[in-house]
């Protein structure tokens, strides 16, 4: 992978936009996404939109258009190989999630269709199913699809490109305790997330859930997530977080 990506970025801009669509159809298409980490190959992607002085916008737009042919393709294939698609093996082995998944777009289908766009899971299955439940394309599919596939690689190449100029950032003290303090909340806000959403989802209460269930202190995660965007609105006041944003306004927005 790290080969490959070395590849890509030391070609032309063309190429690497060319790249980046092609990335973003594979993910989006029929199945095949499924295999693919996609915000692992997307990051690695954004970083090196900064790395290379590449242009945003374009970049942008031609993943954006390999969503839509990724999806839309995906949609036609369901629709017309319905029956040939129910007897494949990727798709029998994974007839539970499949099921949830239709069951979900029977009840929500347009919230079903612009959500799931965001998942990995249900990214490469969402169209393919949606076109073999014959949802309609233009009345239910298309809109909330379209919506999804321009907000789509701005969320999966962003952590990659701030992560970057994140790291380039010039040190203006010596123990480099604002990089650290970043570092250190965000570290703390995902895994406080997890731990809310794992409880909110998890009736057994394992391992650590099951001790703060034990100890009655359930409702610690919660507080420490409060904590950290406190500090987080604190930091937007912070001398090397004004010159931060400023570099990603630079390097993304102009």
């Amino acid at each position: 992978m790290e080969t490959i990506l070395n590849y890509i970025s030391k070609q032309s801009s063309f190429f690497f936009i060319l790249i980046t669509m092609f990335i973003s159809f594979i993910e989006s298409f029929a199945l095949i996404g499924f295999f693919l980490p996609g915000i692992v190959i997307m990051s690695a992607l954004g970083a090196m939109i900064i790395n290379t002085h590449n242009k945003f916008y374009p970049i942008w737009i031609c993943s954006t258009i390999g969503c839509l042919l990724g999806d839309w393709i995906s949609y036609f294939i369901g629709w017309k190989f319905k029956y040939f698609i129910k007897n494949l093996k990727i798709f029998k082995n994974n007839l539970i999630i499949i099921k949830k998944i239709k069951k979900l777009l029977k009840r929500y289908n347009l919230i079903t269709i612009f959500f799931g766009k965001f998942i990995g899971i249900t990214r490469p299955i969402i169209p393919v199913l949606s076109g073999m439940l014959e949802i309609s394309f233009f009345k239910k599919f298309f809109f909330p699809n379209l919506i999804s596939c321009i907000l789509w690689p701005i969320l999966y190449l962003m952590p990659g490109m701030i992560t970057c100029i994140f790291t380039q950032l010039p040190n203006h003290s010596n123990d480099n305790c604002f990089k650290k303090f970043c570092i250190f909340n965000v570290i703390i806000m995902f895994l406080s997330l997890w731990i809310i959403l794992k409880n909110f989802k998890n009736k057994n209460y394992k391992e650590i859930i099951y001790i703060l269930k034990k100890k009655d202190i359930s409702w610690l995660p919660i507080i420490i997530l409060i904590i950290v965007i406190i500090n987080f609105i604190m930091l937007q006041f912070h001398k090397e977080m004004i010159i931060l944003k400023s570099l990603i306004v630079q390097n993304i927005l102009l």
